[in-house]
């Protein structure tokens, strides 16, 4: 899916959208009841017909912030009540944080729709986000870092893989919310207004006001941002597929030949290999990079740390592997699932509790477990691997914690794109998945799509 400057009507957006998804489908549409998400779902349910392989469904998330939020959830199961469309209502249930409401809401929000995409086997969830939103973003984006190279320019993608298991798509994208709401009102269909859209202690609405006073937005430059971003990542995913190794899930080798070519390229794909190395969720800082890219330019062997990791350089390439500081461990009980220092997801499915930590191995140990690589950084890499033993003292030898692993599934995670893969990042999240021996990821789901699984 592909949004140039060109500005689509809600009916045009939502006729795209039917033609571009493969059939059948079952979409999932994340209804709030202000205008934009309306919108989507009305225009969507007019423009389906019968035997278009397309099932329609609609998710109302409350979030339990304002008195009315529940009534209103109740208004959108009565709209999809007359456009005869299965609704479901998840309510953010819980103590809210103080600070950073409106990230801890958004994540609360994806966390219940992909319960519900799980629930119904969703092809994708669909929201309402429009052309004033992509506005929004790039404007908050640009006062933090106006340059080129600022990724963020490019705006919001029109298709995130979400958890790495449910496809989000953004129809609207090229859609204005003035033309959606002339469509509602056309229809004869109302919409709720969020009064926090209104509050200028959310700086979002602040951003609004100085778009709408001072400067419109210039769909073509975010257009072409959104370009460079997909060839960057594009080019630094062959980068990776064709000069890096990963060995035990903890230790990159980057060839000596990749340390050659377009700096970009490196850049990029080193950010986020030491992102996922590192167990952070997200790539390493414009500062730290420009360390790191400072370090590897000099061309001399030697050692830095940044994110979490230590870039090790020796003649036969580039060695990235997690620093041993702040390793902890992590007690799973029965039947729990856990994160592990961010890197991997540890279930126990034992009878007794679990001790997740690092481990400190013996040279050759080490050296059994990385061949061919230099001793102090297979000692740093060993020691960066999970280690499982149990609680339950059964008996006097070693045979539980000898056992233990059978008991536990360890799955190595992608820190960066376990929560939000972008399309423009999609090849990049491929490589390292298979890398990492990660499960594949769903082929996004449109006709026009090129991507990989």
């Amino acid at each position: 899916m592909t949004a140039g400057p060109k500005i689509l009507s809600p009916e045009q957006a939502t006729a795209r959208l039917i033609v571009d998804i493969v059939r059948p489908a079952r979409l999932l549409v994340a209804i709030s009841g202000g205008s934009d998400s309306s919108g989507l779902l009305v225009a969507l349910s007019k423009s389906n017909s019968p035997g278009s392989g397309l099932s329609l469904f609609a998710a109302t998330i409350d979030h339990a912030l304002r008195p009315s939020s529940a009534d209103e959830a109740r208004a959108v199961a009565a709209l999809c009540g007359r456009l005869d469309i299965p609704h479901f209502i998840r309510r953010w249930e819980g103590e809210k944080p103080v600070t950073g409401i409106s990230d801890a809401a958004r994540e609360a929000r994806y966390r219940l729709l992909v319960e519900i995409a799980d629930q119904i086997d969703a092809t994708a969830i669909l929201t309402g986000h429009t052309r004033d939103d992509q506005a929004e973003t790039i404007a908050m984006r640009a006062a933090r870092n106006g340059g080129e190279e600022n990724s963020g320019l490019a705006g919001m993608a029109q298709a995130v893989l979400l958890d790495r298991r449910r496809w989000l798509l953004r129809p609207f994208l090229a859609t204005r919310r003035a033309d959606i709401r002339d469509f509602l009102t056309r229809e004869g269909q109302g919409w709720i207004d969020d009064p926090s859209n209104l509050d200028p202690h959310y700086e979002r609405v602040r951003v609004r006001g100085r778009l709408t006073r001072e400067s419109p937005f210039d769909a073509a430059a975010q257009d072409v941002a959104a370009a460079r971003r997909t060839a960057l990542s594009d080019e630094a995913a062959r980068l990776v597929r064709e000069d890096v190794t990963i060995r035990q899930g903890v230790l990159a080798h980057l060839h000596a030949a990749g340390l050659q070519g377009e700096p970009a390229v490196r850049r990029h794909a080193l950010s986020l290999l030491a992102a996922v190395l590192g167990g952070r969720a997200h790539a390493l800082g414009s500062d730290s990079m420009d360390r790191v890219m400072a370090f590897l330019d000099g061309g001399q062997p030697g050692r830095i740390t940044a994110g979490r990791v230590i870039f090790d350089r020796r003649r036969d390439g580039l060695y990235i592997v997690r620093e041993n500081r702040g390793i902890l461990p992590l007690h799973v009980a029965p039947g729990d699932t856990a994160i592990w220092d961010g890197r991997y997801r540890i279930t126990n499915t034992g009878p007794n509790e679990i001790v997740v930590g690092p481990t400190a191995p013996d040279r050759d140990e080490a050296l059994t477990l990385f061949p061919g690589v230099p001793p102090a950084i297979a000692m740093r890499a060993a020691a960066a691997m999970p280690f499982i033993e149990t609680n339950a003292l059964l008996s006097t030898d070693d045979r539980p914690n000898k056992e233990v692993a059978e008991r536990s599934i360890v799955q190595p995670l992608l820190a960066p794109f376990d929560r939000f893969l972008p399309q423009f990042e999609l090849n990049l999240g491929i490589e390292f998945a298979v890398l990492l021996g990660c499960d594949g990821f769903p082929r996004l789901p449109v006709k026009d799509s090129s991507r990989k699984r």
